[in-house]
């Protein structure tokens, strides 16, 4: 343990290696993906076991995070990924949960990337978002503000008659990811947990454009009904697909044999996993399209 100051409750304590995004996403991730193994990130030569993890809570801030995360793994994302087509109810502890991703994941950006460069106008917005979302997770207060919560659960596209990344329903049902998204004046968290997407708004001014995702402080429901988003978040959507797509399609001859291995030793194991549904899922829309030609290296 490292004794520091927890970010969240802002007091000298012993530090948990606390992880950024949850680790029972890591856990799925593995566990369905057919080979035992994931890659995760911008290193995809590396296998890895879990997710970022830095020194950053206390035990009672870890805790406090941690009873949330149990409610959505146990009562949305497993559910959901064992029956898509429900309707999902759910009281306090959703608003908790994504607060508490929209939170770690900002601060994740503060720390360890350079926002040197970002107006002094949008760093108030940052810093104020990071506040607030901070004191909802210590319980003082009710709700975000103009800081709010979406979420946005995901399926199997079926057909298209757009142009789309050929492997956009693995990136969709199972990528894990985190970005901080700035365009215009626009500026959100995002976090990518297989099927779902969770946002948290540090600045919109147009938050009407962004109808069916909104996470209510109190109670509401997750499942099948309109969602409208803007066309440019679904432009960004397909842009993810394609970078993961070049990021697998980097890995090494070496790394490619591992992969390669690990299948042809699962093989029964993968034809019943999720990650082999998802390929399928490219495959029937874009055949052999699905499968871009490595380069050579």
């Amino acid at each position: 343990m490292k004794k520091d100051t927890c970010r969240l409750c802002q007091q000298q304590s012993e530090l948990q290696n606390s992880h950024i995004l949850p680790a029972f996403v890591f856990r799925w991730l593995k566990e369905s993906a057919g080979n035992g193994h994931i890659r995760y990130g911008m290193e995809p030569n590396q296998r890895v076991q879990d997710g970022h993890k830095r020194y950053w809570l206390c035990a009672a801030c870890e805790d406090r995070l941690s009873l949330s995360e149990t409610s959505f793994a146990t009562n949305l994302f497993h559910p959901y990924l064992e029956a898509s087509g429900k309707q999902y109810y759910y009281s306090r502890w959703l608003m908790h949960f994504c607060t508490s991703l929209s939170w770690r994941v900002l601060r994740f950006y503060l720390e360890e990337s350079n926002l040197k460069d970002w107006s002094a106008e949008s760093l108030v917005h940052v810093e104020k978002a990071e506040r607030i979302w901070r004191e909802l997770l210590l319980g003082e207060r009710p709700h975000p503000e103009a800081f709010q919560q979406h979420i946005l659960p995901l399926d199997q596209i079926q057909s298209t008659s757009g142009k789309l990344a050929p492997n956009i329903n693995r990136y969709l049902m199972r990528a894990v990811d985190m970005d901080l998204c700035r365009g215009g004046k626009t500026i959100f968290t995002y976090t990518k947990l297989g099927r779902f997407i969770v946002l948290g708004f540090v600045h919109e001014p147009n938050p009407n454009q962004w109808r069916g995702t909104k996470v209510n402080a109190n109670k509401g429901l997750v499942g099948p009904k309109e969602y409208v988003l803007p066309w440019a978040f679904g432009e960004y959507l397909n842009e993810k697909a394609h970078r993961m797509a070049e990021l697998l399609n980097s890995v090494s001859e070496k790394q490619q044999a591992k992969i390669d291995g690990a299948f042809r030793k699962n093989v029964d194991r993968y034809l019943e996993s999720d990650a082999y549904q998802a390929m399928l899922a490219d495959v029937s829309i874009f055949g052999d399209a699905a499968f871009p030609k490595r380069d050579n290296k």
